[in-house]
Parts: C-alpha cells; sequence; structure tokens
C-alpha cells in the first residue's frame, strides 16, 4: 500500500529582517502577485462572459489555460518579470484552487485582492533554489535575507 519510501515536504515559519532594498524587491513581489491574480481573474470573467454570450455555458478552468494566461500578461506587463516565476504560478495555482472550490460549492466565488488587505504576502516555491545558511537564507531573484526561527525549526532544516 505505502511504498518504502515517503515523500515528506514541509514549510518553515520564519521572521526575515530585510535590509531596505530588500523590502522593496519583496514589496514588488508582494505586488506583482496581487496583480497578477486580480487580473488572472479579470481575464477569466470577461472570458467567461465572451463564452455565455455565445451560448456556451462552462468555460473550462485549468492549469494551461490560466499559464497561457499569465504568459500573456508578462508579455504586456514587462514588470511581471522581476518577480519569481515561481511565484506567480502559486497565485494561478491558488486562484485554481478557489475556482475548484467554487465550482463544488464548498467556498464562495473568488474574489479580487487589494491593498487595503492588512495581509499581505506571496509564496516561493522550493525547486532546490533556496539556500539556508546559519543566520541568513537565499531567496532567488531576492538574494540574502537574515532571518530567524524557533530553535524547534532550526534543527528541521538542512544546511547547504
Amino acid at each position: 500500500m505505502f511504498s518504502e519510501y515517503n515523500t515528506v515536504n514541509k514549510g518553515i515559519v520564519v521572521k526575515l529582517y530585510p535590509d531596505e532594498s530588500m523590502r522593496d524587491k519583496i514589496n514588488q513581489n508582494i505586488g506583482n502577485a496581487r496583480f497578477t491574480w486580480n487580473k488572472l481573474l479579470q481575464e477569466y470573467q470577461e472570458t467567461f462572459e465572451l463564452f455565455k454570450k455565445q451560448g456556451y455555458t462552462k468555460l473550462q478552468c485549468n492549469i494551461k489555460t490560466f499559464n497561457t494566461m499569465l504568459n500573456m500578461l508578462k508579455t504586456q506587463y514587462s514588470f511581471l518579470y522581476e518577480s519569481e516565476s515561481s511565484t506567480l504560478q502559486q497565485v494561478y495555482r491558488d486562484l485554481l484552487q478557489a475556482f475548484k472550490r467554487f465550482f463544488n460549492n464548498t467556498s464562495s466565488y473568488p474574489r479580487f485582492k487589494s491593498k487595503k488587505n492588512p495581509k499581505h504576502s506571496f509564496r516561493i516555491q522550493n525547486n532546490n533554489n533556496i539556500k539556508i545558511q546559519d543566520n541568513i537564507i537565499v531567496l532567488p531573484k531576492l538574494g540574502q535575507v537574515h532571518y530567524r526561527t524557533s530553535n524547534h525549526y532550526k534543527k528541521t532544516t538542512k544546511r547547504i
């Protein structure tokens, strides 16, 4: 039933201490993630309305559709290239999950993100490109950031 080797995916909680230039890059990533979410949601709504006018009642909501939409957004808005690519890919995966929950009647329709929301965040996928050293974490396209975490997490992180 279970294979001999099981993969365990873990996330760690860290507090970052960025310098001023790093704060600007982090804010840029947060803004790009919010912008991408809102634009993808808007594009999906407009496309759905176009399909509805033509008599189609359901527009397929899948990774391929959102990936194509993201590539089109990147050609229109060059500042999206300043973000780490997995961050923007994670945005459309999250949006896809939101639509799946909506279509399964377990959640409401996805809403647009606002700057006024106090929770500003973005996620970076670890494709073996995040390096953890003593008190420094090296993030792709952001650089080195000092961090702190609890001793419990320090024991579980691999040093590179």
